[in-house]
């Protein structure tokens, strides 16, 4: 037998070997084409095992909430420490205090932070902790614009005792009618941000509301002298224009735009025509005109006339809430017409 020739046997093994793998080919075809599902009933009852597994635990939670154990923490900001140690113990917690200084001094003794904060879910007896302020240290003027100056007095009246330390001298409020409400701090000085060095002049600026205006009639002017029928306008604050005319009545009003008896609502201008006065020559006649910042109330105005000498003479006093004014004057060349406002002088005009 020749040596290239295989023995019976060993053909035989492999032609069986190739039979098998052949069928584990095929095997492995029939069970990848078959894929394993579960039967219908079982696969509903896993879907619905979970949703009803979902829907035990949520009813679980939500009774656990609204245990008798659990809490939710109140909204302390701005209490008392008294008022806030109170509410924490009704809501059966802890109250853990810590002062700390705050931005202004009118929080003094308030709560101005909590941890954790409102809303939070908490079991009962856990720890809530407060900061109270102890104050500012104090620099610098505080910002009272805005608040209601029987607060501010309290408040500063008890920081002055608790620190044993005064800040402030505090001046007779000026109170002026305005759209804020009674008692609103309008404007302070010294004005917010102001260094403190010593003991500080304060005063305040207070609104005490807006007291409802009279009614008012436009009157007859026409043949007053110019003067008598500003100053009478002036008095009644019926805002008013002035025209001038050349005629023989000098000096005199020759026309009004509203006639007498006429109701006068705030909007409305009553514009008057005269007559320029007679030039002595001496004299020099002419119309102060002045655009007023706009007031939320009646401001003292006054007008004056002060010679080469230095002397002055009071021409108009009266109150405006601003806007344009139109004042006829006579003066001597050289005068100097005054505008004040609460005694302090915002205009000077040269008469030429």
């Amino acid at each position: 037998m020749s040596d290239n020739k295989l023995p019976h046997n060993k053909l035989f093994l492999d032609s069986k070997n190739l039979n098998n793998r052949n069928n584990l080919h095929e095997h492995d075809l029939n069970f990848d084409s078959k894929i394993p599902t579960l039967p219908k009933h079982v696969a509903n009852g896993l879907v619905l095992t979970i949703f009803g597994s979902l829907i035990i635990s949520c009813a679980i939670f939500f009774i656990f909430l609204k245990g008798s154990d659990i809490v939710v923490v109140p909204n302390l900001s701005g209490l008392y420490i008294e008022d806030a140690i109170t509410e924490l113990q009704d809501k059966e917690l802890i109250p853990y205090v810590e002062l700390k200084f705050s931005s202004t001094s009118l929080d003094k003794g308030k709560v101005i932070d909590q941890s954790p904060k409102a809303g939070t879910v908490l079991r009962l007896d856990s720890k809530v902790k407060i900061f109270i302020s102890k104050g500012a240290v104090i620099n610098k003027v505080d910002n009272f614009i805005g608040k209601n100056i029987d607060d501010v007095l309290i408040n500063l009246k008890a920081n002055s005792i608790n620190n044993n330390r005064i800040l402030y001298h505090l001046l007779k409020p000026i109170e002026i009618e305005s759209t804020l409400s009674k008692g609103t701090i309008i404007r302070q000085e010294p004005s917010p941000g102001t260094k403190i060095a010593s003991l500080v002049d304060l005063q305040f600026l207070v609104s005490k509301g807006q007291e409802e205006a009279p009614t008012r009639y436009v009157k007859n002017y026409v043949g007053l002298y110019y003067k008598d029928a500003i100053i009478s306008l002036l008095n009644d604050e019926i805002n008013f224009d002035v025209n001038l005319s050349t005629g023989s009545d000098f000096g005199s009003v020759i026309f009004q735009s509203l006639s007498p008896g006429s109701k006068v609502e705030n909007l409305d201008k009553l514009t008057i025509t005269i007559n320029e006065p007679k030039n002595n020559g001496t004299g020099i006649f002419g119309i102060l005109t002045y655009k007023l910042d706009i007031y939320p109330s009646s401001v003292d105005i006054m007008v004056k006339v002060k010679d080469s000498n230095g002397n002055s003479s009071l021409l108009y006093s009266f109150r405006s809430r601003g806007g344009l004014i139109k004042l006829p004057y006579e003066a001597l060349k050289g005068s100097i017409i005054e505008l004040y406002i609460y005694d302090r002088l915002v205009n000077q005009t040269v008469v030429n």
